[in-house]
């Protein structure tokens, strides 16, 4: 159930030129941006898609899949033309591979691994950020000036603690929310970034949630605001929070004001994980079963099925109409990429190996 999916870090890279950490003549022969390992975004003005690729087919002796040609790829909007970004080509002791990509704006890019975040822009080398957290995905403001992150990385029994916040352009830490006694996880902020909503449990592995708690963003004002669920995210456009309830069996989808009140329920039951909401806030995607990719409207509640392939990762595109879907290598296949429509219409193979 806390299977990430959309949202959204990355692996961190061994900051150095290419020429010190690649092979010329695989750059030469080879692209390292034929196959996705990661999830694909699009740039905010939807002109580009990001994502980290790799070269395909795979040499039949790389053994080590750190050490085959890989890096950091920008791509036109349909998918074609993937270029690698400067610095960050690698084919030798390469790092793993990428979590998720986040665009802070046009021209840069947010990503981190085992710690520390750092930010790249196109033609520049990466630098750190001076943040660091302790999950694999972290969330943004609206206008990505605050970021927040959960207590830990999945399948760690022993690390509670703190969903962090901290002001992306001086790296300074803005507050802890939650404590370290449990697990605060999964924070989405207000699209301000004044505020914070996250889903907290005990530290023991129980599988029991405490329910979804709001707080501002500085760690004051802690309070619970719904007793059962999880994965909650706030509208980037309004005052409500959607999140995955945990009351039955079959998990659904409610919606609540970010003031508390009565919920109201998007989807019943059938809900495996989210994806997040649309940018302009008119529909929510998640997974709904094995391979399923459904959006409701959030004004009416009515559901569509957009995709049925078995996806890795889900993104929203910038014009609340289309999702970026990664589908899941299967075999000796590659990862492809999808572009999935909120209307239901046939979807479109953007990428292929």
């Amino acid at each position: 159930m806390r299977r990430r999916l959309a949202v959204g870090i990355v692996v961190l890279l061994a900051l150095v030129g290419a020429a010190a950490t690649c092979s010329r003549a695989s750059s030469t022969t080879f692209s390292p941006c034929t196959a996705l390992r990661t999830e694909a975004v699009a740039s905010p003005d939807g002109t580009q898609i990001a994502y980290y690729g790799t070269r395909w087919p795979r040499p039949a002796s790389h053994g080590n899949p750190n050490s085959i040609l890989q890096a950091f790829c920008v791509a036109n909007a349909n998918g074609k033309n993937a270029q690698p970004l400067r610095y960050t080509v690698c084919s030798e002791k390469c790092p793993d591979f990428p979590y998720q990509i986040t665009w802070v704006s046009t021209n840069e890019l947010l990503y981190v691994a085992d710690g520390p975040v750092l930010s790249i822009t196109p033609g520049s080398k990466p630098k750190k950020t001076g943040i660091s957290v302790n999950a694999p995905s972290f969330a943004l403001d609206a206008a990505g000036d605050r970021l927040a992150s959960g207590a830990n990385f999945p399948g760690c029994v022993t690390c509670a603690g703190p969903v962090t916040v901290f002001d992306v352009s001086t790296g300074a830490l803005v507050g802890d929310v939650g404590g370290k006694k449990l697990d605060n996880l999964d924070p989405s902020l207000s699209p301000d970034g004044s505020r914070v909503v996250l889903d907290r449990q005990p530290a023991n592995d129980s599988g029991k949630t405490l329910g979804i708690w709001t707080a501002n963003a500085d760690g004051t004002g802690l309070r619970q605001l719904e007793t059962k669920g999880f994965q909650p995210l706030w509208s980037p456009v309004g005052n409500k929070i959607a999140y995955i309830t945990s009351e039955t069996s079959s998990s659904g989808l409610r919606l609540v004001g970010a003031q508390g009140g009565k919920a109201k329920t998007l989807v019943r039951q059938g809900v495996s994980a989210v994806v997040g909401w649309s940018p302009d806030g008119k529909h929510f995607a998640f997974e709904a079963g094995s391979g399923k990719l459904d959006v409701v409207d959030v004004a009416t509640t009515k559901v569509r099925q957009v995709l049925q392939v078995t996806f890795a990762t889900v993104t929203w595109a910038p014009d609340s109409k289309t999702l970026l879907a990664v589908k899941v290598a299967q075999g000796s296949k590659c990862s492809t990429l999808w572009r999935a429509h909120a209307n239901g219409s046939k979807a479109t193979l953007l990428r292929h190996c």
